[in-house]
């Protein structure tokens, strides 16, 4: 017995020295230890409210995007509130704020309606519809779709003004996704922002605060460009995360916003929350200014001008299908782009469709010419001074292919400034390797085509052009090789280019060296320059310098002597090459280009001996043929002439 007690007594003690050895190692061993991790657990970093983004200056210091503090009006359903309770809330609140309840779409107001009606649309759907719904061979996405086409007009008649105003404002609570808040009004007025401020308590999720929006001192000049702003998109929530962002951050959604968002966007504060107290502990910063190489004042006045021009253009013959034109202007010495211009016209009114110039593409005819016959002289196809015949060129099995006119024996110069057809059409039979009698089969070298568009991407056409905007088209090359689409390629009647190809085209074939173009100039953090953007040689032509001058030259008299006369003051020395182009239209909307139109351009550049200055108009479907009248409305001159004197001040 006596050692039963003994050994419950060493038990013990060993025991107690066990528990009183862990009390000492929990607590002055590892006592560090865990009041950090206890700290941990009692702390959190917070962020601060956003800071305003960086502002946008163009080339001269003038603001075109800045940041203004508006009162705003959000929604967040904190409550956990049923669709029902929602509805009724919209009710409750939907006279004390004004909305602009023309943007609620049928299609809206059918997903409403089936939120209330679910049962009654169900009703109407097809027994095998519904069959193969329940047995899974239907989507939940394409059974909602079903039911979605079965709501008529006479259903959504059940709603009148004062619905729709109360539909409209629940879309706005519920629009986005459940982290955000829901942004129902920016800018309120001081009774709305009075009511919701005043009003929160009751009004469950609604509340107000001051938040940066941005300003645009230009009102809508350049604005589409300048691209928008707005919270995460859902896709790309992952994304923004690991780069760091806050999921109620602002962003660039797209253009120049989107692509320089990095240096735009702010730092907020961030602060450690400790037993209820806040300690900054890292000061957040407002965004980096973008130095843009437009000049604001120009691209006002292009604007302008193009709006003025494309609406009296309107009450011209011929222009039935002309509704819409673009113009950029940039300097040949660095590619920087000074203004980009488009706009489009639809009854009677004019929208901004700026992107258009980088986006939209069109056969620009003889505009490429100076590439053209650059073709024949590198390739030793050619000989400056040649002297051909401007003829009508007849291949068996196809129709004659003419000059606009007849012009008998010209040089290559004379070909250039009076624009023959069959200069070029002659200097392409040679690329190919054919050899040509009137109405006899003609065939050649498919590999010309090769050359043709080898040349033609030296100078900017058919490639991009370099502009950071992410949605640059590089237009469309035929695929279909024939001598005759050889010809037209080589008056610009087969592939299709943006504007800024062509001017950029234009840009190189005035100094010999391809700069990549662009619209940044600098990016800057207070007063410290962060990033400046070094012109870009993309590529410097492989043409002889005597080539070179006489296009040139040939150019310069198309301003002097030829189609291009009248476009531009001759006090600023240009040159420049005219361009006309036959195009179609689907004109009854069924899917068929049918209809032939005339599309033309024009791009020029000065002074002829120093350039600085490249202009580039496109204007698609400017005319159409009819039986009663060829006319072309003078449109690219008339713009052009307004546009180029203003270099004359």
């Amino acid at each position: 017995m006596l050692k039963k007690i003994n050994f419950l007594n060493i038990l013990m003690y060993i025991s107690f020295f066990i528990i009183i050895t862990r009390i000492y190692y929990l607590q002055v061993v590892k006592l560090d230890y865990y009041q950090e991790k206890l700290l941990k657990l009692t702390e959190k970093e917070v962020k601060g409210d956003e800071l305003p983004r960086g502002r946008i200056y163009d080339t001269s210091g003038n603001i075109i995007v800045d940041n203004r503090l508006v009162p705003v009006i959000y929604f967040k359903n904190n409550n956990n509130l049923t669709n029902k309770e929602l509805i009724s809330l919209a009710y409750k609140i939907k006279d004390h704020i004004e909305l602009d309840y023309s943007k609620l779409t049928n299609s809206y107001l059918k997903d409403f309606y089936l939120l209330e009606h679910d049962n009654i649309i169900k009703k109407r759907v097809n027994k095998l519809d519904l069959e193969n719904y329940k047995k899974r061979k239907i989507s939940d996405n394409s059974f909602y779709k079903i039911k979605k086409d079965l709501v008529s007009d006479d259903d959504l008649n059940i709603y009148d003004d004062n619905d729709k105003k109360a539909i409209y404002l629940y879309f706005l609570m519920n629009n986005g996704y459940s982290y955000q808040d829901k942004i129902i009004k920016k800018d309120a007025s001081v009774e709305e922002f009075a009511y919701f401020s005043e009003s929160n308590t009751y009004l469950l999720g609604f509340n107000t605060k001051y938040m940066y929006d941005r300003y645009y001192p230009y009102n809508d000049t350049f604005k589409s460009i300048l691209g928008s702003t707005g919270s995460i998109p859902y896709e790309k929530k992952s994304e923004y995360l690991e780069k760091g962002y806050s999921l109620d951050d602002t962003v660039g959604l797209t253009n120049l916003e989107y692509v320089y968002d990095t240096y735009l966007k702010s730092e907020r504060d961030t602060y450690k929350l400790v037993n209820g107290q806040y300690s900054l502990i890292k000061e957040g910063h407002m965004g980096k200014d973008l130095y843009l190489t437009i000049d604001i004042k120009l691209q006002e006045y292009a604007e302008n001008v193009l709006s003025e021009e494309l609406s009296k253009s309107k009450s011209g013959i011929n222009t039935k299908y002309f509704d819409r034109s673009y113009l950029s202007i940039t300097n040949p010495n660095s590619g920087e782009v000074l203004a980009m211009v488009g706009k489009r016209i639809n009854l009677d009114k004019i929208s901004d469709y700026s992107i258009g110039v980088i986006t939209d593409t069109m056969t620009p005819g003889s505009v490429v010419k100076g590439a053209s016959i650059l073709v024949g002289y590198n390739e030793n196809k050619l000989k400056i001074g040649e002297v051909m015949r401007d003829e009508c060129i007849k291949i068996k099995a196809t129709p004659k292919k003419c000059s606009i006119y007849t012009m008998g024996y010209i040089n290559d110069l004379e070909a250039l400034y009076k624009s023959s057809n069959v200069y070029q059409f002659k200097i392409a039979i040679r690329v190919g390797g054919g050899v040509y009698n009137y109405d006899m089969p003609l065939y050649i070298n498919d590999t010309a085509f090769d050359t043709y568009r080898n040349y033609y991407h030296m100078f900017g056409l058919g490639v991009k052009t370099g502009i950071e905007l992410s949605n640059e088209s590089i237009g469309y090359m035929g695929k279909t090789k024939n001598v005759g689409l050889l010809m037209n390629l080589s008056i610009g009647q087969y592939d299709t280019y943006t504007n800024l190809q062509i001017n950029q085209y234009m840009s190189t074939l005035s100094t010999g060296k391809r700069y990549e173009m662009h619209l940044l100039k600098y990016v800057k953090d207070k007063e410290t320059i962060v990033l400046e953007y070094e012109p870009n040689i993309l590529n410097t032509l492989d043409i002889k310098e005597s080539y070179l001058n006489r296009v040139r030259l040939g150019l310069k008299m198309v301003m002097t002597n030829g189609t291009g006369y009248g476009y531009v003051n001759l006090n600023l020395n240009p040159s420049g090459k005219t361009g006309t182009s036959e195009t179609f239209v689907d004109s009854n909307l069924d899917g068929k280009y049918e209809t032939e139109t005339i599309s033309t351009s024009f791009a020029t550049y000065f002074p002829s001996n120093n350039p600085n200055t490249v202009i580039a108009i496109t204007s698609p479907n400017i005319s159409y043929k009819n039986k009663t009248s060829s006319y072309i409305y003078p449109f690219n001159k008339l713009v052009i002439q307004r546009v180029s004197n203003y270099f004359l001040n």
